[in-house]
């Protein structure tokens, strides 16, 4: 057994980079700082996202918004979590806020 070598397992690393968390705040800021006219805003977002959203300023839970637009659970957590993704906002709670600052709800 002279060939035997030891296994040492690598050092842990993070994950998070300064550069992303940098590039996520400079989503949220250019979210946050999007005042453009209401005919731009508009197009950023369809119909449909605008009940959404307008479902989750009531508070309602996540069941119940699926119920409201006879949608699956599933389906609402997906587009929420895609227009979150679109508008480069960390929650659905930033893109509420986002919208209603802007009148769009």
């Amino acid at each position: 057994m002279a060939n035997e070598q030891s296994y040492s397992p690598p050092a842990p690393t993070t994950t998070t980079s300064h550069t992303a968390a940098n590039n996520n705040s400079t989503n949220i800021n250019n979210l946050n700082n999007n005042h453009g006219n209401a005919s731009d805003l508009r197009r950023r977002v369809t119909d449909d996202e605008i009940r959404l959203l307008a479902l989750l300023a009531d508070g309602l839970p996540v069941e119940a918004i699926a119920r409201r637009l006879a949608l699956s659970d599933r389906t609402v957590r997906r587009r929420s979590r895609a227009l979150c993704d679109r508008l480069g906002a960390r929650a659905p709670i930033q893109v509420v806020a986002w919208a209603a600052r802007n009148g769009l709800i």
